[in-house]
């Protein structure tokens, strides 16, 4: 147990502590885990052992002002060993976990060159449409103070998004710096101007052109948007297990994918996809476990989908393979069940296992039929019986009362309720591996 102002005594596993000694070998770094899970840590780890050619960007860069400052040249200390200390300072010494960032938007624009002032407008309008423009508060006077427009406007009248954006564009021109760690690049951003801006990180002719000065870029981030997906290695996933921090690079394209569904909050419905996918046969299996679905899982969506025959089940997987291309790397390797009564056709579990379905997402009832498989009193309130009926084609018969298939489940299903018991095999076989994935 720690005292109220004592601060964690943070370290790295082994496997942490080879990407720290390696990380400035490689061209990006991207950096996703958990909120808490050591990211930020890990950045300021970096830029301290990295030294003055590393430059921090925290998360706490929001800034507005009126007007540019000036730049005056000083001697002796340069201002990356200036700003280096500064940071050095403030994280050695502080009391609680501050993410200030080394770098003020005013004073940053004004300490770039005329040719990386030039740059920042060209990229900003390029990037949001807006024309920035450096202008003299009075215009007939050249000794005036300078401020920018954006757009026939002083920049403090822009959005929090596009200020931001400003800021991390100034902080990536600056070249007395070789390597850049960003925390949280997508704060305040909108999706679409980051998938600008991720363009230009990681598109080469871009890099050439404006950034040709930055030798390694980091970023820890919780937008998809950054994930590296040209090099599939330059994505890591922290991790933290108490005060001990680990850092897993990841090595597939099913990695890859488990990170992007975990940025997305592990729910497919942030895509306004299902959380999963049950294909069964007939139309009174569909309507009872819709009905489960819809009393067990009230607030998730679960794709219930009737093929009506092995042949129509074989076709709306193969459409599902083509959505999400091949099964065993997507995200949906686990998300799609087909329920199968005990009899079906011929060589039916082995077509689907060799299409990519995994064999524990195949359910195959002990007995042929749904009706086996409905809630045992409500069954009891119906028939008046506990005993097993009789199947006769379409007709279910029990204790002289006899009823069609839909007219059954009809029945079934208006008796339900979120209380209702189901038998073992149903949960276990069936709603156990359901309630598995939404965990």
């Amino acid at each position: 147990m720690y005292n109220y102002d004592q601060k964690p005594n943070t370290s790295f596993t082994d496997r942490a502590q080879l990407f720290l000694q390696e990380a400035n070998n490689s061209e990006y770094i991207v950096l996703c885990g958990k909120n808490n899970c050591g990211k930020s840590f890990l950045l300021k780890t970096l830029a301290q052992s990295l030294g003055e050619k590393a430059s921090y960007l925290g998360p706490a860069r929001y800034q507005n002002f009126n007007l540019l400052g000036f730049f005056t040249p000083t001697k002796g200390q340069s201002k990356q060993t200036q700003k280096h200390r500064e940071f050095l300072s403030q994280w050695k010494n502080e009391q609680q976990n501050i993410d200030n960032s080394p770098l003020n938007l005013q004073q940053a624009i004004a300490e770039l060159t005329d040719s990386k002032r030039n740059q920042l407008i060209e990229i900003m309008e390029l990037l949001l449409g807006s024309k920035m423009e450096l202008k003299f508060t009075a215009p007939d006077n050249s000794m005036s103070q300078k401020y920018i427009s954006v757009d026939g406007h002083n920049i403090s009248y822009t959005s929090s998004g596009y200020r931001l954006i400003t800021t991390l564009i100034t902080s990536l021109l600056d070249d007395v710096y070789d390597t850049f760690l960003i925390d949280e690049p997508e704060l305040g951003i909108s999706p679409e101007t980051q998938g600008l801006f991720a363009d230009f990180l990681f598109d080469k002719e871009i890099r050439k052109k404006y950034f040709g000065h930055i030798k390694t870029l980091i970023l820890a981030t919780h937008s998809t948007i950054f994930l590296d997906r040209l090099t599939i290695g330059n994505n890591h996933f922290v991790e933290k297990s108490g005060d001990i921090i680990d850092i897993r690079r990841v090595n597939s394209i099913s990695e890859i994918n488990s990170i992007h569904f975990f940025l997305l909050g592990n729910r497919f419905e942030t895509l306004y996809m299902p959380s999963a996918i049950v294909i069964v046969e007939g139309t009174c299996d569909y309507k009872y476990i819709k009905k489960i679905f819809d009393l067990r899982y009230e607030g998730v969506t679960i794709s219930v989908i009737q093929a009506n025959s092995d042949s129509r089940i074989k076709e709306i997987f193969n459409f599902s393979k083509n959505i999400f291309g091949d099964i065993q790397k997507s995200p949906y390797k686990d998300r799609i069940f087909v329920v199968l009564d005990r009899v079906h056709g011929g060589g039916l579990v082995d077509t689907l296992k060799g299409m990519g379905l995994p064999e524990k997402s195949i359910i195959v009832w002990s007995k042929n039929g749904i009706e086996y498989f409905y809630p045992a009193d409500i069954m009891q309130s119906i028939f008046h019986s506990n005993e097993e009926f009789e199947i006769d084609g379409d007709r279910i018969k029990l204790n002289e009362l006899e009823y069609t298939k839909n007219e059954l489940v009809e029945m079934v299903i208006s008796r339900m309720d979120k209380t209702t018991v189901y038998c073992k095999e149903l949960e276990q076989e069936f709603c156990s591996k359901i309630e598995g994935i939404l965990a």
